[in-house]
């Protein structure tokens, strides 16, 4: 299905609508549901943002949300009126654990995960597209909406994160020139640069700091991997461990890094990949995990040794 069809559901009369995206959001999954928000609100649709992890969104993403501009979880009273967008989630039990019916229907499903199983009534699924806020700058010209900052701004933060500042495999042309067109409309890449990736409290980057110092590598320096434990933030006084990943990747030789990082009741686990070689997603997929090619997470209750092992043999399988 194309944008277009999209654009025909969502034209029309003013309808009662739920924006919703996927647990643990990032800046893609924030960005682009925000931007959805807004764009439908401007065509006079009732529109409400829904996060199962709600209210609200994580801390480094709140800034998106304007004042006043909201995002509610819990029970939809009146989802039987409601139809719903969903951006960036893969499978629906990344946007609940029920019947994704209960927020609304039908479900018109956006996304560009390349493993993305259809799972909408209606489903617009780019495995190509570098972001899901790239494919919504495609619904908004077949909507015939005009990009102004205020959209602009959250579909930058997208397409910068879900691009890895424009480094990864993903990034084609298409990615440049909604930057350039969302830069047009009134996006300061320096102000959102330093908005994304600094003012790191100084226990943050202790912490991250620590995960470098104490990487390890296995298979001949193919895979770079640190392991973070709860003892390790408490002495680092900081929280934050997102980039260590993204810092691994560039170590000379590096195929795929990553970052095992403690959780209640387990482990999560960030992976990256360097290159074409390795796809992480389906590596991330034999733990009921996902994401992208070059990105991808997932859970485990192995301990950090077992999830190594496992990993190395993922890869090892891959090279065939």
């Amino acid at each position: 299905m194309g944008a277009d069809r999209v654009a025909e559901l969502l034209s029309g009369p003013a309808r009662k609508v739920v924006v919703t995206t996927h647990r643990k959001p990032d800046g893609d999954a924030a960005g682009s549901m925000i931007a959805m928000a807004r764009m439908l609100r401007g065509l006079g649709h009732d529109v409400v943002m829904w996060h199962v992890e709600g209210p609200g969104l994580p801390d480094h993403l709140a800034w998106l949300l304007a004042p006043g501009e909201t995002v509610v979880s819990g029970p939809v009273d009146d989802h039987d009126e409601r139809i719903v967008v969903s951006v960036d989630a893969a499978t629906s039990h990344r946007v609940t654990d029920d019947d994704p019916c209960t927020l609304g229907e039908p479900i018109i499903n956006i996304d560009h995960h390349h493993d993305n199983p259809l799972w909408g009534h209606f489903n617009l699924v780019d495995g190509e597209a570098s972001s899901t806020a790239e494919m919504v700058v495609r619904v908004a010209d077949a909507l015939g909406v005009t990009i102004d900052e205020d959209i602009a701004l959250p579909l930058y933060v997208g397409l910068v994160t879900d691009t890895g500042r424009f480094s990864y495999a993903n990034t084609g042309a298409e990615a440049h020139v909604v930057a350039a067109r969302l830069v047009d409309a009134g996006v300061e890449p320096a102000v959102v640069y330093r908005r994304l990736f600094e003012g790191v409290p100084l226990g943050d980057m202790r912490l991250f700091g620590h995960a470098l110092a104490s990487s390890r590598s296995e298979l001949g320096g193919r895979f770079v991997v640190a392991v973070i434990t709860d003892a390790d933030v408490a002495a680092a006084g900081g929280t934050d461990s997102d980039g260590v990943a993204e810092a691994l990747r560039a170590v000379e030789g590096a195929e795929v890094s990553a970052v095992i990082r403690q959780v209640p009741g387990g482990w999560r686990v960030s992976s990256r990949a360097s290159g074409d070689a390795i796809d992480v997603s389906a590596i991330a997929a034999l733990e009921g995990g996902g994401g992208h090619r070059a990105a991808a997470g997932f859970s485990s209750e192995r301990d950090p040794d077992d999830i190594i092992r496992m990993m190395c043999d993922a890869i090892e399988a891959q090279h065939g």
